[in-house]
């Protein structure tokens, strides 16, 4: 992403507006540039915040430049190179993903999820447990065995009467638990959903998932904790150890707290004591954390510390005991703040093929769809049971051109496309199921037939983005010229000014004198401990010549009592440098400039530096900057004799 980045800021090409006119504003060579293109781009580089503001004449002579060089790239075959077309293509799939689900429907799963997560739900659950695949019948008797066994719950004793009489039963397709408190995307959307639209009290509808059969009771809600980062102290203790094994690591606990009391150091002692082998190096640091993620005692007893720092008592839970230190708290933070989190979460979600599920919904009445069931079912006749656990090797391969079904987009592109018998059949071949509990390979068959269409008609609208969303197609034209210039920049200007050190050297010898320093002073700033040192010190400088002391001579002579006696600081500064030697007279001599605290400061300056131009080493990163500019310039001189442009100046003066 770093390159098209480098690419697009050359001239600031991020689009924002839906193309509205497309009067040709500017020919560059033969191609024409609509006045959407370039006010784009000038609005987008004169917003508030830019300080260098430009007219849009001067925008005018800018763009005239970028389109240049790209209209060179393409006559060079650059953007026929395998390498450019293999990356344009991964921008375009990233690009085109927000466009292949209905917007309308994630932004309403985005508010969604925001508003359920202001608030936490806890809640019992039933579950008869049957696979995603079950046959009918099946499903229809693990659904009335979940309503004989829920049937006379009214109130929550009569759940928590029915959480025991499961444990007791141990049937296991059969789960009774009481969940603790949860919040949006801690359980499958679908029970999300009956969990959020259940009053505290009352028993849910069953609702199926991918485990099964469900109905919840909801016993409380509460607003959302937001999230915690906490540190922990831990002495294992379970169940499967023995009571003495129990009782030394609550005794273990005990004395650790006790030294955390008397001043002992959190981190340390968590590095030392805790028994938890995944934090104890990271002095018991666990990750952020919200409602749902930690066993309830775990969680209530670390929500329940107002303030960093803060630490609990030691706290059992089912895995031993724990001294908790909150680190840090947040909320759960604005819609705008979580906006790009909980789409994120959306996308991995079951809820994600929603918006996917959507958008098909409008295609299919958006566009004209025919269909040749004769052809399609004479595909499926060639298909045996095989089919259903992954193993059908056809006798026979299907070639044929014939379509299967037809989509024809008359609003926007344009275009008909049809789908053939052949591609139906290789679509069958690579996508057997390698399992299913599906008995009739007819249904089996039905399915796949949907699975395809839904497949071919996002291809479809993937292939008519341009036409039909002008922005995806400007925002593809931004990627793809931004590419180009990339490298054609970068064999031009960039890496050639680089590389080419002759040509550095001979730009930096004709233009050395753009390059100076201004008058400098070689120069020693000495900070005295007092002013017995600072004498002492002058005394020695005095004689540095005759003596042939050096600064280290000095160091040691002043520092032998004390390390803290004298300090030097040596260099040759430029104005502004260091506002120590600016209080300086800028003549050679010794200077008293500065007492504080006690302390004597006073510069010796032993030369000054007349301006002169700096050294190539010692500006190269100016000059080569400046060489790639005197090299662009140049460049782009070049292209405007080899190519024609024109300003259509009556538009132009249309939209000033």
């Amino acid at each position: 992403m770093r390159r098209i980045v480098a690419g697009l800021m050359i001239f600031g090409l991020l689009l924002g507006a839906k193309a509205q006119d497309n009067r040709t504003l500017l020919t560059v060579g033969n191609d024409p540039i609509s006045v959407d293109e370039f006010l784009a781009i000038y609005n987008k580089n004169n917003t508030n915040n830019v300080v260098d503001k430009k007219t849009m004449e001067e925008y005018v002579d800018l763009f005239v430049n970028f389109k240049l060089k790209v209209k060179e790239a393409e006559s060079l075959g650059m953007d026929t190179a395998s390498k450019f077309i293999k990356e344009l293509d991964g921008y375009r799939r990233q690009l085109a993903q927000p466009y292949l689900v209905d917007k309308a429907m994630t932004d309403q799963l985005i508010e969604e999820a925001y508003n359920r997560m202001q608030e936490d739900v806890a809640a019992y659950h039933v579950l008869i447990k049957i696979s995603d695949n079950a046959a009918p019948l099946d499903t229809l008797k693990a659904l009335k065995k979940l309503k004989a066994l829920t049937k006379g719950v009214k109130t929550e004793e009569d759940m928590q009467r029915l959480l025991a009489k499961v444990k007791i039963d141990k049937d296991e397709e059969t789960i009774a638990e009481d969940l603790g408190y949860f919040t949006a995307f801690s359980m499958v959307y679908p029970f999300e959903n009956a969990a959020y639209n259940t009053k505290v009290g009352e028993l849910s509808a069953p609702v199926r998932t991918n485990f099964g059969y469900h109905v919840i009771f909801v016993k409380d809600r509460r607003p959302a904790r937001g999230e915690i980062r906490v540190s922990h102290i831990m002495t294992k203790s379970g169940d499967q150890m023995s009571p003495e094994q129990q009782d030394q690591a609550k005794k273990r606990i005990d004395e650790i707290f006790q030294q955390l009391k008397n001043g002992g150091d959190f981190k340390q002692l968590a590095k030392q004591y805790s028994e938890d082998q995944g934090t104890a190096d990271k002095a018991g640091v666990l990750p952020w954390f919200g409602t749902g993620r930690m066993v309830e005692e775990f969680e209530a007893a670390a929500f329940g510390l107002k303030l960093n720092g803060e630490y609990t008592e030691p706290v059992k839970t089912a895995y031993g005991w724990h001294i908790i230190k909150r680190e840090d708290y947040k909320g759960i933070g604005s819609l705008e703040e979580q906006k790009a989190n909980i789409k994120k979460k959306i996308e991995r979600d079951t809820r994600g093929q929603m918006g996917r599920e959507s958008l098909l919904s409008k295609l299919k009445s958006e566009y004209s769809l025919t269909y040749n069931t004769k052809n399609r079912d004479a595909v499926n006749k060639l298909v045996n049971t095989d089919f259903m656990v992954g193993k059908w090797s056809p006798s026979e391969k299907v070639e044929s051109d014939e379509p299967v079904f037809t989509i024809t987009d008359n609003k926007y592109s344009n275009t008909t496309k049809q789908y053939s018998m052949a591609e139906y059949f290789n679509f069958l071949k690579q996508t057997q199921p390698r399992k299913t509990e599906e008995t009739l390979l007819s249904t089996v068959l039905v399915n796949k037939w949907n699975e395809f269409v839904d497949a071919k008609m996002i291809e479809f609208e993937d292939g008519v983005l341009e036409a039909k969303y002008p922005e995806f197609k400007a925002l593809m034209q931004e990627y793809h010229d931004g590419i180009l210039l990339f490298d054609l920049m970068d064999q031009k200007v960039w890496s050639k000014a680089v590389k080419d050190t002759t040509g550095l050297k001979s730009f930096y010898e004709s233009n050395k004198t753009d390059f100076m320093w201004d008058e400098r002073v070689k120069a020693s700033v000495y900070t005295c401990a007092n002013s017995e040192v600072a004498a002492s010190t002058k005394k020695m400088l005095k004689k540095a010549d005759k003596k042939g002391y050096t600064e280290a001579d000095i160091l040691k002579e002043m520092n032998a009592s004390s390390a803290l006696n004298l300090f030097i600081k040596s260099n040759i500064f430029s104005r502004g440098e260091q506002p120590i030697v600016d209080k300086a007279p800028w003549e050679k001599g010794m200077h008293d400039v500065d007492t504080e605290d006690g302390k004597v400061v006073f510069v010796a300056i032993s030369e000054v530096l007349a301006a002169q131009p700096k050294k190539l080493s010692e500006s190269r990163g100016l000059v080569t900057s400046a060489y790639q500019s005197a090299l662009e310039a140049e460049w782009i001189a070049e292209l405007r004799k080899k190519y024609t442009f024109q300003l259509n100046q009556e538009v132009f003066n249309t939209i000033k």
